[in-house]
């Protein structure tokens, strides 16, 4: 915002003159704080304008300042300061503010700030603090007393750089009455506690489960290890729940002493449960088949942990679930059929992948909010003769669905159902390595104009690549790889390289993301693609990966590759193209010979032949000619006749004397006409 230390002093000077009790009352308002205020007006740069009511002698009556009605002194009660990027220490005269109860700090540079809790300390009224993504390394090891012993509700310190043992007085606050004595374990006010994204090197501690007050649990990311008690159990008001990403376990009952569980127990009295987030923990959740959950969860991240091999029959009563992640958690068998009714008014999306789910998909699906399908890498391969394909009306059922991923598993041979093209919104669709059968159609060029990748690699799709490809207009990924695709590569293809795309963001969860940027991966390996590689691939400007490898494309190496700048892997290997090997530029970087392997009549570097015997020397010259269009040589044609025509003409002339004299005569006499005329 570029007010670093004038906006510091400003602030520092409003804050001492709040405090002043003897001031000039003017108008309704202490003319010491109206200065105050209008300094640090001065002092911020207001892009929205959010301060234009700050005129006249009445700052009582400016938008957003409050006066006390008995002593008329401006109350500062709540400071947002967040993502206004001024630098330096926190004013010690902070503290002095008696009345602030909501203080916002986000975002802030306070890197080299050690005493930063000293002068939040000072706060008697805080019930709110937020301090996320400031760049925090300690917290103190121990302190005399905690100012805010019975007010503080919400403590947000996430997204810093912490890297010590939790201490113990954070896990006091609200009821610590002194230094070195145990904990009353009153606790009766915070209700929200984020220490996301840190480095904690911890247990969790004992005293966290006695916050019987907490309604806001997360400890995302932080570091933590060791056992996850049946006291978590107590925290009975608990509505959100995020350990995720840490190294945690499960307790360990005397009868399994070899394993590390999560039990119905930890979640017998979470009845005001929503969101639950035990994912990329080495934890084993071990719930009984007939439980019934005394909550009903909005989220579910159990990611890596280990449910299976039983698909979680409790998932059945849960009516309000609006995102479902259970990727990479052992589990196998058959997909029952109670699973695709639960939440089918509320999903928005579902990752299922990675494990060895099997069964079939039903011929209609009901969740009428579903965005993202993930059921990648499984089993689900139509046991049933009468259901051996992907589903007619899926996307007839699903219109909002923006990611589709159905790759890795084994259906039957069947087309790709015509009612996807009711996807419009479709942005990732990836159908790689099943057994489908037929050919692109056009209703995907014309409908599915959102989509930024498409996998169909590895199944049976024949016929030509239609032009109509080039009408994904934020395409970004295309693989074809490993099919039967016949003709040519079209010409169009280059149109790519004008596309554009935006990132995507799910809910609360981000499965992939993909950085806006041109087509950067074209896959067309292992098909039957005959022709030559057309000219237009070197205007895509952005392409990283390009695998033309294992067709039957012929002709030269177009030297428009050469400029493709963040060309990183190139494989043209297995064709039967002819000539030179284009150098200069991005391909001298890809010097691997293998490259170009199975290409008998290539020649130069990166390979060892030599481009100077009479056979290779015939090919250069014929894939020349061969380069030439038509239409090219029409016009050179056409342009060497005029030329020897002419100097023929004139060579006449002044060859032969009686016919030079006669050509001049005629102009003279042409001349004449058209002047007299």
């Amino acid at each position: 915002m570029g007010f670093p230390l004038r906006f510091l002093s400003s602030l520092s000077l409003c804050l001492l003159a709040l405090l002043l009790h003897r001031a000039t009352v003017t108008s309704g308002c202490f003319s010491m704080e109206r200065e105050a205020l209008l300094d640090f007006k001065a002092g911020i740069h207001d892009t929205h304008n959010r301060l234009s009511s700050w005129v006249g002698q009445d700052c009582c009556a400016w938008e957003g300042v409050i006066c006390g009605a008995t002593t008329g002194h401006v109350k500062l009660r709540y400071l947002n300061l967040s993502s206004t990027y001024f630098m330096g220490g926190i004013p010690a005269r902070l503290g002095n503010l008696s009345s602030l109860y909501h203080l916002d700090l986000s975002r802030l540079v306070l890197t080299n700030v050690p005493d930063w809790f000293s002068s939040v300390n000072m706060l008697p009224s805080l019930q709110v603090l937020t301090m996320s993504s400031v760049g925090l390394n300690t917290i103190p090891a121990s302190v005399a007393h905690v100012n805010f012993t019975s007010s503080l509700a919400v403590l947000d310190l996430s997204y810093n750089n912490f890297d010590s043992t939790l201490p113990k007085w954070l896990w006091n606050i609200n009821w610590f009455s002194s230094v070195n004595m145990l904990p009353s374990l009153q606790v009766s006010s915070l209700t929200v506690l984020d220490l996301s994204n840190n480095n904690f090197s911890s247990t969790l501690p004992k005293w966290l489960w006695n916050i019987s007050s907490l309604t806001h649990l997360d400890l995302y990311y932080s570091g933590l290890y060791g056992v996850i008690p049946d006291a978590i159990g107590d925290l009975s008001s608990l509505t959100f729940l995020n350990l995720g990403v840490n190294q945690l376990e499960g307790s360990v009952p005397r009868s399994m002493a070899d394993l590390r569980i999560i039990s119905e127990v930890h979640f017998e009295n979470l009845t005001r449960l929503q969101v639950l987030d035990l994912s990329y923990n080495p934890i084993t959740i071990s719930i009984g088949q007939s439980w019934v959950p005394p909550f009903q969860l909005r989220l579910v991240y159990l990611t890596n942990c280990q449910l299976g091999p039983q698909f979680p029959d409790w998932l059945q009563f849960q009516t309000q679930i609006q995102g479902l992640s259970m990727d990479y958690c052992k589990i196998a068998g058959t997909m029952p059929a109670w699973f695709w009714n639960i939440s089918s008014s509320t999903i928005t999306y579902l990752f299922l992948s990675n494990n060895q789910i099997g069964g079939k998909l039903p011929s209609s699906l009901k969740f009428t909010k579903l965005e993202i399908l993930d059921l990648d890498s499984n089993r689900f391969e139509g046991q049933l003769p009468i259901w051996p394909y992907i589903p007619y009306c899926l996307g007839k059922s699903l219109q909002n669905l923006r990611f589709l991923d159905l790759s890795n598993n084994h259906f039957f041979s069947g087309e790709v159902p015509l009612s996807l093209k009711n996807c419009t919104n479709l942005w990732f669709l990836d159908l790689t390595q099943n057994n489908l059968v037929g050919s692109i159609t056009l209703w995907m060029g014309e409908n599915l104009r959102q989509l930024q990748v498409l996998r169909l690699r590895s199944n049976m799709f024949s016929g030509v690549i239609p032009c109509q490809l080039a009408r994904f207009e934020q395409l970004q990924i295309l693989d074809l790889a490993n099919n039967n695709f016949s003709g040519s590569i079209p010409h169009n293809i280059g149109n790519l390289s004008s596309m554009r795309s935006t990132s995507q963001y799910y809910g609360f969860y981000t499965k992939r993301s993909w950085r806006p940027c041109e087509l950067n991966n074209l896959n067309l390996s292992r098909n039957h693609l005959q022709g030559k590689i057309p000219w237009e691939i070197g205007g895509m400007k952005s392409l990283e990966s390009l695998d033309l490898s294992i067709n039957d494309l012929s002709g030269s190496i177009p030297e428009s590759l050469s400029v493709l700048y963040s060309l990183s892997y190139l494989n043209l290997s297995y064709n039967n193209l002819s000539g030179r090997i284009p150098t200069g530029y991005q391909l001298q970087t890809l010097n691997d010979p293998s490259i170009y392997m199975g290409n008998a009549d290539l020649c130069g570097p990166p390979t060892s032949k030599s481009c100077f015997n009479n056979k290779t020397t015939q090919n250069i010259i014929q894939e020349y000619k061969k380069e030439i269009p038509e239409w090219l040589w029409f016009y050179i044609s056409m342009v060497l006749g005029y030329v020897m025509g002419f100097w023929t003409f004139y060579s006449i002339l002044f060859l032969k004397d009686a016919w030079r004299h006669t050509y001049f005569h005629m102009i003279d006499h042409m001349y004449d006409w058209f002047w007299v005329q």
